[in-house]
């Protein structure tokens, strides 16, 4: 055998092994013993070993062999080079219907399989959708599956298990589980792949499990009727009220679009290319130019003009005057941004510099007007894509669009890692850097690392990025770390060591990115994401959507520069 590294894994490493005799390539789970200490651990591993071994369908990751030695126990199972659905939303953001019909035909084909052998998966998600190289979803990742046989008389198990943004309720309430534990994590990972994230993915768990628990979500317009139906079926919070496998195989969602044979490779990275005879041939109820008109706009470019928002809510649209209530004012004391690390902080552009910049735009524009001034080609600064808000415990993590990844721990030291993942740069509490390579970390920082790599394996695999993005990568010899954060209920605010300003919206899900070389980033709700300089604003004007933003950011900054002790 030949081996090489394929990922890191829960419990397990994954490689690629060759088998040197035939030239087949496996891939190989590698459980270190050391990490079975207690029964339960060995057990499950057993359980997922008895149950996985048994399962014959061309949708299930195919289970070969295992093997133990006196330091690991080995599981060869069936190599999925075009790794899983997480990896093509990394890349793709959204989906078209034609291709989540593909995929979620294979996947309702495999979970009826499963069902029908008596076996409840209880982790379906994307990440565990994995493909082959012929494009075929197999499911995979058996650690959680369990037996018909081991619930109790009604058919139920008590367990509460499976990845927070696809549990079902009766699974968070204690209620019991069964097969259509399932199907609700297939209505998440439908809707994740239509809409770019699961349906109740917030910052924190609390909110998460609150959303699912009362069925708390939004289906956006552009989905079709029948994909709207079907998604809306499967999230029921009766398990009752759900569809069977059959039931949802059945579904006009399959029926009403093109269904392709097969996808190109391509689809990974792009929207693949339909064909119009395909079109054609798609049901007699539907449009075809509304067909068409679909695909159009799914595209990932961004749109020249972004659509205007009409903001009537009093957290998106803030006074000139004071946008900040007293509370907001009372919680900027308590940053995560003890003074001494600030004033050692050099930014590319200061708080008040970019406070002043901002200010000068909003005092020399034209007038509000229909649509936004022409958009640069691409955005050079890196701002947060992803972010996870641990601080109840640990800190607060996040990546940004150039791919390296930051923490900012509670007792406000940081740590930053770049994009190759080569180098990481720790901050201490009083401002002092060091930069180390990735296999030569101290022991006084090795349970912070630890918990670093949690968190961005955690966002690589759970989160999707904030918007579809022109992002122009530019080689960087510092990475910016985050200087401070603060939540609020309306929005998280972000402010990075280079001085760029980010503010997420919650209501509205729209975002706001304004850096010190006088640009302004703007995400608006459909995702799309454009670019414009402040001296375009002064000259053309812009909408009253992005007005409002920007006000609301020019307090923001106004209160952090007073924060550091500048006079404004």
């Amino acid at each position: 055998m030949c081996s090489s590294f394929f990922f890191q894994g829960g419990f397990a490493r994954v490689h690629e092994w060759t088998d040197l005799t035939t030239g087949q390539v496996y891939a190989c789970k590698i459980i270190p013993k050391s990490r079975l200490t207690k029964p339960h651990q060995k057990e499950k591993i057993l359980r997922e070993i008895d149950l996985h071994q048994k399962l014959q369908h061309k949708n299930i990751v195919r289970f070969h062999h295992f093997f133990e030695d006196e330091h690991n126990v080995y599981i060869i199972l069936e190599n999925c080079s075009r790794k899983s659905l997480v990896h093509i939303l990394r890349n793709r953001r959204i989906l078209t219907e034609a291709e989540v019909r593909y995929f979620m035909l294979q996947l309702a084909e495999g979970v009826q399989y499963t069902h029908s052998q008596g076996v409840i998966h209880r982790d379906l998600k994307l990440g565990n959708m994995l493909l082959s190289e012929e494009m075929e979803v197999k499911i995979g990742d058996f650690g959680l599956a369990t037996h018909v046989s081991n619930v109790d008389k009604c058919g139920k198990k008590f367990t509460v298990c499976g990845t927070p943004n696809y549990i079902a309720p009766e699974v968070l309430n204690m209620q019991g589980h069964s097969f259509s534990a399932d199907v609700w994590a297939m209505g998440c990972i439908m809707y994740a792949m239509l809409v770019g994230q699961p349906p109740f993915e917030t910052s924190t768990l609390n909110e998460t499990y609150y959303r699912i628990t009362t069925n708390k979500y939004n289906i956006p317009s552009s989905i079709s009727e029948p994909a709207r139906h079907l998604i809306v079926r499967m999230l029921q919070c009766k398990p009752s009220d759900r569809p069977s496998l059959e039931e949802i195989l059945n579904h006009k969602f399959f029926h009403s679009g093109y269904l392709p044979v097969s996808l190109p490779t391509t689809c990974c990275v792009t929207v693949p290319k339909l064909p119009i005879g395909a079109l054609r041939r798609a049901s007699s109820e539907q449009d075809l130019e509304k067909i068409a008109n679909g695909v159009i706009n799914l595209q990932l470019s961004p749109k020249t003009e972004v659509p205007k928002i009409h903001v009537k809510s009093e957290e998106n649209s803030p006074r000139k005057d004071n946008c900040f209530p007293t509370s907001f004012r009372q919680k900027l004391t308590n940053v995560l941004c003890p003074d001494k690390i600030v004033k050692k902080t050099k930014e590319t552009c200061g708080t008040s510099t970019l406070f002043h910049m901002l200010q000068n735009v909003l005092e020399t524009m034209h007038e509000t007007t229909e649509t936004n001034p022409p958009p640069l080609n691409y955005n050079v600064n890196p701002f947060i894509s992803k972010w996870v808000d641990y601080s109840n415990k640990y800190g607060f993590a996040f990546q940004l669009s150039d791919q390296s990844f930051g923490v900012m721990f509670n007792d406000s030291s940081r740590m930053s890692m770049s994009a190759n993942r080569g180098r990481i740069e720790f901050h201490d509490t009083n401002g002092k850097s060091t930069s180390y390579s990735h296999s030569n970390i101290p022991s006084h920082l090795e349970a912070k690392c630890t918990l670093f790599q949690y968190f961005a394996t955690y966002m690589d695999e759970n989160l999707s990025d904030g918007g579809e993005l022109q992002y122009h990568d530019l080689v960087r010899k510092k990475i910016p770390y985050m200087k401070r954060w603060l939540r609020t209920a309306n929005a998280v605010v972000m402010q990075l060591s280079s001085g760029t300003l980010q503010i997420n919206f919650f209501k509205d899900h729209t975002k706001i990115v304004i850096s010190g070389d006088g640009t302004v980033m703007y995400i608006d709700e459909e995702r799309h994401s454009s670019t414009f300089s402040f001296s375009s604003i002064c000259q053309h004007g812009c909408t009253a959507s992005l007005l409002n933003r920007l006000q609301y950011a020019s307090s923001v900054l106004q209160d952090f520069a007073r924060l550091e002790g500048d006079s404004i």
